[in-house]
């Protein structure tokens, strides 16, 4: 075999094993199989969700989300796994004064690899209209934790559905 067509072979095997290697699965979870007015359970749909997220129905919004009663924000997964965050619907569930901001944190082995605190680029601007928002960073992670403006007080307004995610190879 030529010293070319050895280097050409080795150039294109990696690119065909690459091909081979199914992609990742995208899973959103929708909340819907919850019973409205309870506190999202641990685990739930494979993750963690913390204190303060609550299953919520409304009258406007006749399919179960969750909405934020507490600060401390976050995800992970409940086996401790990565994945990759492909973002989640996010609205104001209040129509008067619908609007604040958050900012995605990202982390991965115990490392902050993605903050969106220090970018105004980054801020997710939230209004009464349902918004997929997802951070530029699309990397593996395992935890993703919501930091709020307006002196942390833009959570006690904040809904989330259709969080999606991949799990990470």
């Amino acid at each position: 075999m030529t010293a070319i067509r050895r280097s050409s072979l080795l150039t294109v095997l990696p690119l065909l094993a690459a091909l081979a290697v199914p992609a990742a699965r995208a899973e959103t979870i929708t909340f819907n199989d919850l019973q409205a007015n309870i506190q999202v359970p641990t685990p739930y749909q494979g993750f963690q969700w913390g204190a303060s997220w609550y299953a919520i129905k409304t009258a406007d919004k006749p399919s179960v989300y969750t909405s934020a009663s507490g600060t401390s924000l976050f995800a992970r997964r409940f086996d401790g796994k990565a994945f990759y965050f492909d973002g989640a619907d996010y609205w104001s569930r209040r129509g008067v004064d619908a609007a604040g901001f958050f900012w995605f944190v990202l982390y991965y082995k115990g490392q902050t690899v993605y903050s969106g605190v220090n970018s105004s680029k980054d801020r997710m601007r939230f209004t009464a209209t349902p918004t997929l928002f997802k951070p530029p960073y699309t990397g593996p992670v395992d935890m993703v934790a919501i930091a709020f403006g307006s002196n942390g007080k833009d959570w006690n307004h904040l809904a989330m559905d259709n969080f999606r995610f991949r799990p990470a190879p």
